[in-house]
């Protein structure tokens, strides 16, 4: 990706701060992917719903924002650069997170496989068994979704980055992982293999997203 600082630096003038309606109306829009396995587990409302009628429209939504920035008045292209930030950061970060579980599990021997939940995700939006190969490919693409969209929301709150919001950001996430996850996965809460690669991977996931934006954001 040939990306330069200038790139988001460009034309920053006194009205290139995002406003609180702004804000929280790109964090409705991405924050769905995640709010759809909350609202399973909880609700529940079946993903086989959510994901179809609601994430799938609203990622529409935003990668058509995102297209058309350039043709875009002031304020809603402001709004597709952070949006843009947010998405190839949190993608980034993502990897890392998915990188490092594996390592951790290798290294302390634990039973629980990092990779459980996706091929879950695939089985729970599509309804075919969570070994069919359409499962596990739509599995995915929720999961790097979520990364991406997670990745937005901190770009829109937090738009000057840093490791440490990042950090915290991401050990947030990590929180609401463990109030869902023990149900959504069928297991304990007190697994020591989910507590030590959920807390490191959304560690390193927060503070490479918090990092990567800190150095591409337009904001000094």
């Amino acid at each position: 990706m040939h990306m330069h600082k200038n790139d988001y630096t460009q034309d920053i003038t006194p009205d290139s701060t995002l406003s609180l309606r702004e804000i929280v109306f790109g964090l409705v829009l991405a924050g769905t992917s995640g709010a759809a396995v909350l609202a399973h587990v909880f609700v529940p409302v079946p993903m086989t719903f959510t994901v179809p009628f609601i994430v799938l429209p609203t990622f529409a939504l935003l990668l058509g924002i995102v297209l058309l920035r350039r043709k875009l008045y002031h304020r809603l292209h402001i709004f597709a650069e952070q949006l843009i930030l947010g998405a190839w950061t949190g993608l980034v970060a993502t990897l890392a997170y998915d990188a490092i579980r594996p390592i951790l599990q290798l290294i302390f021997q634990f039973s629980f496989k990092p990779y459980k939940a996706i091929p879950i995700f695939g089985q729970l939006i599509t309804g075919l068994p969570a070994t069919h190969i359409l499962a596990i490919i739509t599995g995915w693409i929720y999961h790097f979704w979520n990364g991406v969209s997670f990745g937005m929301m901190f770009a829109l709150l937090k738009p000057k980055g840093g490791a440490i919001a990042g950090l915290i950001w991401g050990l947030g996430l990590q929180c609401l992982m463990m109030v869902a996850y023990p149900k959504f996965l069928q297991i304990r809460l007190e697994d020591p293999g989910f507590l030590v690669t959920g807390l490191v991977g959304h560690s390193l996931w927060g503070i490479v997203l918090g990092l990567s934006v800190k150095r591409w954001s337009k904001y000094d």
